[in-house]
This record gives structure tokens, C-alpha cells and sequence, in this order.
């Protein structure tokens, strides 16, 4: 319980740069995007065993950093997927809410959803989008 709560308060504090939990990276391309510019982000496992994503697209992007506000979650298989050791995925957000409109510029939070040995772990990375177009 203890550490579950530790993370929940570390979390914040890497976000801006992705986060690395043990062996698993989480990291968007860049910090800051321009407008309508896809914003592509992936998981790395450095480790030496294999972690599980819920589904193809484990991922939800929140407005704010206490996840209340979900802007976009895309539509995914409900099947597990395996990362293997030293195996990377990459997903993009297009920067498009639940309306398929564009989102207004500022900060928003991507947390991505992983097991490893039976864990969930919730991973987080914050992004900025600018005024300023493509």
C-alpha cells in the first residue's frame, strides 16, 4: 500500500521528461508540439523479461494530472499484448478529443497501463502544445 502510494506521488515529478519504472520507459518523441502535429510517444522494456499491455492501445490522454479528465482514449482490441525484452512499441495522438476536434494548446498527461509479474503499473508522460502550427 505504501509504495503503491509513493508512486502515485512520484509520478508527478517525472512526467515532464516521460518516466522509468525499474526497466520500462515511457517517453514522448519531444516535450513540446505545435498544433494539429501528431504527438508519438513509446514504451521501451529494458529488461530482461517480457511485460503485458490490457490491449493494443493501453493508453488515455487526461487534461489534468489528478486523472479526472479524460480528453481522448482511443478504441483498442481487448486482447493482452507481449512486449518482449529490449522490444519498444510506439503509439501517436493526434491531438484530437472524443469529438475527433482539436484540442486547445497546454499541457496535457498520457498514462499508458502495463503488468509486469502480475503488477499494474500506470506510467505517465506530460506533453505541451503550442499556439503555433504545423
Amino acid at each position: 500500500m505504501f509504495r503503491n502510494l509513493l508512486l502515485i506521488l512520484i509520478i508527478p515529478f517525472f512526467a515532464a521528461a516521460g518516466i522509468t519504472k525499474g526497466d520500462i520507459e515511457f517517453k514522448p518523441e519531444k516535450d513540446f508540439f505545435n498544433k494539429s502535429e501528431n504527438i508519438c510517444f513509446y514504451l521501451k522494456n529494458n529488461s530482461e523479461e517480457d511485460i503485458y499491455l490490457p490491449s493494443s492501445a493501453p493508453w488515455a490522454v487526461f487534461e489534468d494530472k489528478q486523472f479526472e479528465k479524460v480528453v481522448f482514449s482511443p478504441v483498442a482490441t481487448q486482447s493482452i499484448v507481449k512486449i518482449k525484452p529490449h522490444q519498444s512499441k510506439k503509439w501517436c495522438w493526434e491531438q484530437k478529443d472524443f469529438k475527433n476536434e482539436q484540442v486547445p494548446s497546454g499541457e496535457y498527461t498520457i498514462r499508458l497501463t502495463v503488468f509486469k509479474k502480475g503488477k499494474r503499473i500506470f506510467l505517465t508522460s506530460m506533453v505541451k502544445i503550442n499556439n503555433s502550427m504545423k
